[in-house]
């Protein structure tokens, strides 16, 4: 990074301190560390770059409008994504039977609540008996509506590859061989809300690499997503303009949003779905561009929307300056070099959709129907294990979802058959076997000519098709304050897939148990487990299926050692084999603090880890505290160490600025990453400073 950029980043950091020098008292400092256990638990399901903004602004919320228990529905529960099933029906029957709570802690009292469930939740509920005005007024919006305005910058320091200088003739020979743009990442945002009936809001991001009101973006940034939502007037329960989210049933059909997996929390396999949303996120892809809106009729919900975007793609064939074809979508959502920019906004897509659900106290039961068209024809080279995938420009899928309550069995499904005959079934249910211990279980059965471009349900692998299995968890309280998770989960590929030319299989089993003995120490040891066949080149050149596992050991432990003072600490280990391949072994420690001032409004956390592993196969992943709407999970391979800082300071009550610099050293690399990403040394270190303004 040139000396300019450091310059700008601590001239705007120093202007704004010098124009607002006013301190303020300190939030509560649970909550953030609390939102990043929750999001690093949900995280360790896959190993994918996700963006957990939607997640985050769900619970954030919550945080500052704690939902009211003895007020509280079943869908504004299920909104805290970690309660089970069987946790909001005890709830809700508790108040039902003895009336409203006196204490938040009479949660103790409420069946299937622990005291590491009760601090999970404290800090997005409350008993208050406020009792607020929902009744919905143009005037108040106006007046009491809350404005956020967020502007960020970062910058990996060392130079990359993709930005060094390079001579005019060797760019004119491979004019991929360079970015186009500055090694900036930008971020601006901003988002209103009236409490929860009303929405609006603009982001806008550039990405590294890509230009910035130059070149292809003119009017600034790579993109720009905008947003209207407006809830609960009369019977009108949503609309959406602009970029919204659509999340139905079991998620085989439509769910364009981050989905939960194989987590912690085993309990929590049933998808809740939340319909249409507002989406503000920076994801490129999973969402719709248009206008949504659900009514509610008596027992009735009906849902309609519409799409309309472009979307990247690479061309395969044109005709008279008209796509004629693709060859594939492009999800990266980076256009920071000449071919980038060729696949961007490539070809139109239309989406069609409606939903429509019946709720009943015992049971509820919804169908949906998707159309999505394309201004061009997908067109894939055809290979032995993608011949069942989506091709053409349009497909149609229709599902049906149901759920139902009997004594303490609680069943789910969604069912589906897209255009071409493809089906896929998805079927669970959770029981409670004994007060202290409950079961889940999900069978799945996707058919491998099943087409779902939006579906995300509960699978292995991405797509929803070519797979079946049957996935079993477990939950058991043996005595207090020690709980013990646990899940099973047997899988079948009936054909070939991307890297494995042969139907295959696999499992992976998964153990926890946490010890909570105060509000002040927690901790956890885990077993987690993973053996699924591959394809592997022999002598003879021959692929053979062979099998490949991957077993890790983590331990974690949380201590509030006073108001101001909190410890994190984690070893991990992991162990990568395969048939005919030496194995390789890892480990990773770390070390976490996180201090809040008492005399000033400032907040620290940082991280010393220490890793060494033998290979990338046996990486290691870790969620790290980052600044609001930031999420980093890096992977620690090789040998070596990570150090960061994260600060936050309130300026004002109305302004308040993060700065985090982070770096990873390699004690055996000269060079990091590759292509145009590549680092000639040992070192890769980031700097990011987000400021935010509240009006």
């Amino acid at each position: 990074m040139g000396s300019k950029s450091i310059i700008e980043y601590f001239f705007v950091f120093s202007l704004i301190l010098i124009l607002n020098n006013k301190l303020i008292a300190q939030q509560d400092p649970v909550t953030k560390q609390t939102l990043e256990d929750l999001i690093e638990d949900i995280a360790s399901s896959t190993d994918e770059e996700l963006d957990y903004t939607s997640l985050y602004d769900d619970l954030n919320y919550f945080f500052n409008n704690p939902i009211n228990l003895n007020k509280a529905t079943q869908e504004e529960l299920e909104k805290l994504k970690v309660l089970n099933d069987f946790q909001i029906k005890s709830l809700l029957d508790y108040i039902r039977k003895n009336g409203k709570m006196l204490s938040i802690y009479e949660l103790q009292l409420v069946y299937g609540f622990s005291l590491s469930d009760i601090l999970l939740i404290l800090p997005f509920v409350t008993i208050s008996e406020t009792k607020a005005d929902d009744s919905f007024k143009f005037r108040y919006a106006l007046k009491y509506g809350n404005n956020q305005l967020f502007i960020r910058g970062q910058e990996v320091l060392e130079e990359q590859v993709g930005y060094s200088m390079v001579s005019d003739s060797a760019l004119l020979a491979s004019p991929n061989s360079r970015y186009l743009g500055s090694s900036y990442k930008i971020y601006a945002k901003y988002k209103y809300n009236y409490k929860d009936k009303i929405y609006w809001g603009i982001t806008a991001e550039k990405d590294p690499g890509e230009e910035f009101f130059t070149g292809n973006n003119q009017n600034g940034f790579d993109y720009y997503s905008a947003h209207l939502q407006v809830s609960d007037i009369g019977f009108i329960k949503t609309i959406t303009l602009g970029d919204f989210q659509a999340k139905f049933g079991q998620g085989l059909l439509l769910w364009s949003d981050m989905a939960l997996g194989k987590t912690p929390y085993v309990l929590n396999v049933r998808k809740k779905a939340q319909g249409l949303k507002k989406y503000s996120s920076t994801n490129e892809n999973v969402f719709m561009r248009g206008a949504g809106s659900t009514v509610s009729i008596k027992n009735l919900e009906l849902s309609a929307f519409y799409s309309n975007k472009n979307i990247d793609a690479n061309i395969q064939d044109s005709i008279d300056n008209e796509i004629a074809s693709v060859s594939s979508f492009q999800n990266s959502g980076y256009h920071s070099t000449p071919s980038e920019i060729t696949d961007k906004d490539a070809i139109g897509e239309q989406i069609i959709g409606a939903n429509i659900t019946f709720n009943h106290s015992l049971f509820k039961i919804g169908i949906t129907g998707l159309t999505y068209k394309y201004d061009a024809e997908l067109l894939k080279d055809i290979s032995p294990e993608n011949q069942f995938d989506f091709q053409g420009d349009q497909n149609t899928i229709v599902s049906i979802d149901y759920q139902f309550s009997l004594m303490n069995l609680n069943f789910f499904g969604e069912e589906a058959i897209s255009e071409n005959g493809g089906k896929a079934f998805l079927n669970g249910m959770l029981v409670r076997l004994a007060p202290q211990i409950s079961l889940s279980a999900v069978h799945r059965l996707y058919q491998r000519n099943f087409q779902s471009n939006y579906g995300n349900a509960f699978a292995e692998s991405s797509g929803n098709r070519n797979e079946s299995g049957l996935y079993f968890g477990l939950e058991i309280h043996p005595i207090k304050n020690w709980k013990v998770t646990a899940y099973y989960d047997n899988y079948k590929f009936e054909w070939l897939k991307f890297g494995v030319d042969a139907p295959s299989s696999g499992y992976d089993w998964f153990v926890q148990t946490d010890f909570a003995p105060n509000k002040n120490l927690s901790m956890y040891f885990r077993l987690k487990n993973e053996e699924k066949l591959v394809s592997q080149n022999i002598e003879s050149g021959i692929d053979q299926l062979v099998n490949q596992r991957l077993f890790k050991i983590r331990f974690n432990i949380n201590s509030k050692i006073s108001d101001r003072l909190s410890l994190k600490n984690r070893i991990e280990t992991s162990s990568f084999s395969e048939e005919n391949e030496s194995s390789s072994y890892g480990y990773m420690v770390y070390q976490d603090i996180f201090y809040n001032f008492r005399r000033i409004p400032l907040s620290l956390n940082m991280r010393l880890a220490v890793f060494d592993t033998d290979s990338y196969d046996s990486r290691i992943y870790a969620y790290e505290s980052d600044i609001l709407y930031a999420f980093t999970i890096p992977a620690y391979y090789s040998k070596g160490t990570r150090t960061y800082f994260n600060l936050k300071y309130s300026i004002t009550n109305f302004t308040d600025i993060w700065l985090k610099y982070s770096q990873t050293y390699y004690s055996d690399k000269d060079i990091i990453s590759s292509g145009l990403n590549q680092i000639n040394g040992n070192t890769k270190s980031e700097i990011k400073i987000q400021v935010r303004f509240k009006f």
